[in-house]
């Protein structure tokens, strides 16, 4: 089955500071210390399934509140409300989302000037409630254009605002017939741009697609409305919150259907639904092979990026002119194998979020993992002593440090006011120790005894694998942000956000470009370096273009990023053979 899916799915931005807001809560919190939000943060059952796994339940009485820092959900409260939690002794976290804390401001400015207030949408819904809660009780809601024939004719102060998720169709609607009923009457548009962008979007795929599946919590108002959008575009509509709900042997007569989800709805969920619809054969079983399988599996079993070290081994060789030898790829294969493998499954909560086949991969596989790595990591101890003393500690020293990233370690008291640490914790750590490991295990252990001789062209082969290796990781920690915020992974992206993130990968770019250019000028490295450009370049075309398709997440994504490196490497190969 071929599967269109929405660009805008997923996350929104009000959705996502919410969480920041949150999570910023959860990582601060001191001893003793009670959090809760009052009311459902957003409106998806999984997510807040995770946060209170995390110790952040729901609270929906007021006097649950009292004494407790609370979160405000993303849709906001009444004016009366946030007075009585600061009266029980609340300490308020403001996550209402900024274009709803907009149209508070709204109502309320019109609301002291004497204004009615006029709301299209849900009266049920908390944001709603929470609207209602600034009109100085001279507000209304509708949801039908009939519905303003009920409404006094003599009103001539009078505002009309939307839910910002509300259709917008029926705003158009009834904005029309409201302006007939009251012509001095006021018109706001509060329909946030990334609800009209979602149904816009959901319209124009309707057109495209024979059926249409919507991803996200049944209680979503803005869920709900792009479901809407698709049935009135008389199309086939699936309304669910995770895979399981639906029927393979229904939507088997489909052979195009696109996906969309709510503003509420990870990108965890959306990815299980389209791997789940992808599967559906309607009339032909699955190819026992296929491009797509093979490389999900390359990139499940490590093979992607041990082969992506080993290859970078050559590459440093071809760079820095030193010899090389095939037991320094494996020495690197190996490291890199066994740590990958060890750290995934110390740090799996973060892979259940972000690819949760994966996640059921390993657990499958756990033993042969185990195994394997324990053998890899034998292995290249064994390789390093063969090179002598110096190489055979330095490797030991990077296998005790690999091995303990994500292990609790005790800290005597007193220090950072716990007793338990672990390296994963330090701010950025993943993204920068991962490159400094590969460096270290690819270029410098093998030629520590030539260090002195060779300073120049072995620190700067280092420098170009540290930051090639940078590049790489940075992109896996933007495709796979969302599970690690709500685990509390300090990546780079996590601490910068995405936007800077991105600013600072260019910036990485850009420096690579310029330590390549320079190395054969400076007489650092062979010319070799100067092969490596068309490398980077496919590198930025991956941030650039690649990474801002829907799902990156998908295994076959980060194969394309792996084989980067491997592509690299290959060329090394190529390098060395020809200078013979």
């Amino acid at each position: 089955m071929k599967v269109l899916v929405a660009k805008t799915a997923g996350f929104c931005k009000g959705v996502r500071d919410a969480l920041e807001v949150t999570l910023g809560a959860i990582k601060n919190q001191q001893d003793g210390e009670n959090i809760c939000t009052f009311g459902p943060l957003i409106h998806n059952r999984q997510v807040l399934a995770m946060l209170e796994a995390k110790g952040i339940r729901e609270v929906n009485e007021i006097e649950g509140c009292a004494d407790r820092k609370v979160v405000i959900r993303a849709h906001g409260i009444p004016p009366e409300t946030r007075q009585t939690l600061h009266r029980l002794g609340a300490t308020l976290l403001d996550a209402t989302c900024k274009r709803v804390a907009k149209v508070h401001a709204a109502i309320k400015r019109h609301a002291r000037r004497g204004y009615y207030t006029v709301i299209v949408g849900d009266a049920d819904h908390a944001e709603v409630i929470g609207l209602m809660g600034y009109t100085e009780g001279r507000g209304v809601v509708i949801n039908r254009v009939e519905q303003l024939n009920e409404l006094p004719a003599e009103w001539e102060n009078v505002l009309l605002v939307a839910q910002t998720t509300q259709n917008e169709e029926v705003f158009q609607e009834i904005q029309e017939e409201f302006l007939k009923k009251y012509p001095k009457g006021k018109v706001k548009n509060t329909i946030c741009d990334s609800t009209h962008e979602r149904q816009t979007e959901v319209r124009e795929m309707c057109s495209l697609v024979e059926a249409m599946v919507i991803v996200g919590g049944f209680h979503s108002g803005n869920t709900l409305r792009l479901a809407q959008v698709a049935r009135e575009c008389e199309i086939p509509t699936y309304h669910v919150e995770t895979e399981a709900e639906l029927n393979p042997q229904e939507l088997a007569k489909y052979s195009r259907v696109g996906v969309s989800a709510g503003a509420s709805t990870p990108n965890w969920l959306i990815r299980n639904v389209v791997r789940f619809l992808e599967s559906i054969r309607p009339e032909q079983p699955e190819p026992r092979f296929s491009v797509k399988k093979t490389l999900e599996l390359l990139a499940y079993a490590n093979f992607s990026v041990a082969l992506g070290a080993a290859l970078l081994s050559a590459a440093a060789q071809a760079l820095s002119g030193l010899p090389g030898s095939w037991t320094y790829s494996l020495m690197a294969a190996c490291y890199v194998y066994a740590m990958h493998s060890l750290n995934i499954f110390l740090d799996r909560n973060a892979i259940q979020l972000n690819d949760p086949r994966r996640a059921e991969f390993y657990e499958r596989w756990r033993l042969t993992f185990m195994s394997t790595s324990t053998l890899a990591v034998v292995l290249a101890l064994g390789l390093a002593l063969a090179h002598g003393f110096l190489p055979f500690a330095a490797m030991v020293v990077l296998v005790l440090l690999g091995s303990l990233y994500a292990v609790p370690l005790i800290i005597p008291a007193g220090w950072r006011g716990s007793s338990v640490f672990k390296i994963k914790d330090i701010p950025t750590s993943k993204t920068f120790f991962v490159p400094i490991a590969w460096a270290c295990v690819i270029v410098l252990v093998p030629h520590l005894w030539g260090l002195r001789e060779s300073f120049g062209p072995l620190v700067y082969a280092s420098w170009v694998v540290f930051l090639m290796v940078l590049i790489r990781t940075t992109l896996l920690d933007l495709i796979a942000v969302q599970g690690d915020r709500i685990v509390g992974k300090e990546t780079l992206v996590v601490l910068m956000g995405e936007v800077r993130t991105s600013r600072f990968t260019n910036a990485v770019f850009g420096l690579l470009s310029l330590s390549l250019l320079l190395g054969p000028v400076l007489g650092l490295a062979s010319w070799f370096a100067w092969a490596l450009i068309p490398a980077v370049a496919a590198y930025w075309w991956y941030l650039h273009v690649g990474s801002k398709r829907r799902l990156k997440e998908d295994p076959v994504f980060e194969s394309y990023i792996e084989f980067m490196l491997i592509g690299s490497g290959a060329l090394g190969m190529v390098w060395n053979l020809a200078a013979g």
